[in-house]
């Protein structure tokens, strides 16, 4: 019996180091793991940002979708209903598809452009004399928007200086880039994070938070539809919803895409 016991015991004692190894070794693990979290995330933000700036010229120069969200996620038929309600144009909801779509594609294209060509934008209907889309205070909205963009370009500048400065830094200290899993976690985490505060807080509230945040005081960005043609245009602000949708998708496509050929570029000029 006692040697039976000795050696129970010493099997025990076997068991207990080796699961104290194993714990060991989970941590230095873990914090490994956490120690390449934290190296990713500069790499992974600079280039989310850089990734969202592509997207967002992608998406500007096929104006949007605007003609797909028309045909497919009410605008048209909020044209048709709200249109001859406004009260200070007339014949709107008369208007063709191709119409709206080349006036929407004016708006792209003026408030990629410092907001030069907003006064000029006009629309033809039978039974009524040529009018101009916009009135003032949405022409100063509108160019409040060409404004931010303007700023956003120095941004996302900032933001491609970064990231091609920490490639060149991996390049040259002959360092690995962060793997596209840690940088993919990083940005995911962040990007959910996003998206749980905007369906916590309400999409709707965030929208209208943004705009005062974003825009200067006196400045009027919200607009009824029997004022607005923009507004009603744009279904506002349902078309930025889907916007901003393809905006997320596109921008995590170009953000793989980028991050991976950036990894395999300096991989290949490290072998050099």
């Amino acid at each position: 019996m006692k040697r039976k016991t000795t050696r129970n015991t010493a099997f025990s004692g076997k068991a207990v180091g080796t699961n104290r190894v194993h714990a060991v070794e989970e941590k230095a693990g873990l914090g490994l793991h956490v120690a390449a979290l934290r190296s990713a995330v500069p790499l992974a933000l600079s280039g989310l940002l850089v990734s969202l700036a592509v997207s967002w010229v992608v998406l500007a120069l096929t104006n949007f979708s605007y003609g797909l969200w028309h045909d497919h996620a009410g605008i048209g038929a909020a044209i048709d209903e709200y249109g001859a309600s406004n009260q200070y144009r007339q014949g709107f909801h008369l208007t063709t598809r191709e119409q709206r779509i080349e006036l929407f594609a004016g708006i792209n294209r003026a408030i990629h452009q410092g907001g030069e060509g907003l006064t000029e934008l006009t629309y033809v209907v039978p039974g009524h004399a040529p009018q101009t889309l916009l009135r003032e205070p949405e022409v100063i909205h509108l160019q409040d928007v060409a404004n931010l963009i303007d700023y956003s370009t120095y941004a996302a500048v900032i933001a491609f200086s970064i990231w091609l400065g920490l490639l060149l830094y991996y390049m040259r200290s002959g360092k690995t880039v962060p793997s596209l899993q840690h940088q993919l976690v990083g940005t995911v985490l962040f990007m959910v994070a996003v998206c749980l505060v905007v369906v916590i807080v309400g999409p709707v509230k965030v929208f209208y938070a943004l705009h005062v945040l974003l825009f200067p005081d006196g400045h009027q960005w919200f607009f009824y539809y029997q004022d607005s043609l923009m507004s009603t245009m744009m279904k506002a602000p349902d078309l930025f919803g889907w916007i901003a949708v393809e905006w997320a998708l596109l921008a995590i496509a170009c953000f793989i895409v980028l991050q991976l050929t950036a990894a395999h570029l300096v991989l290949r000029l490290q072998k050099k």
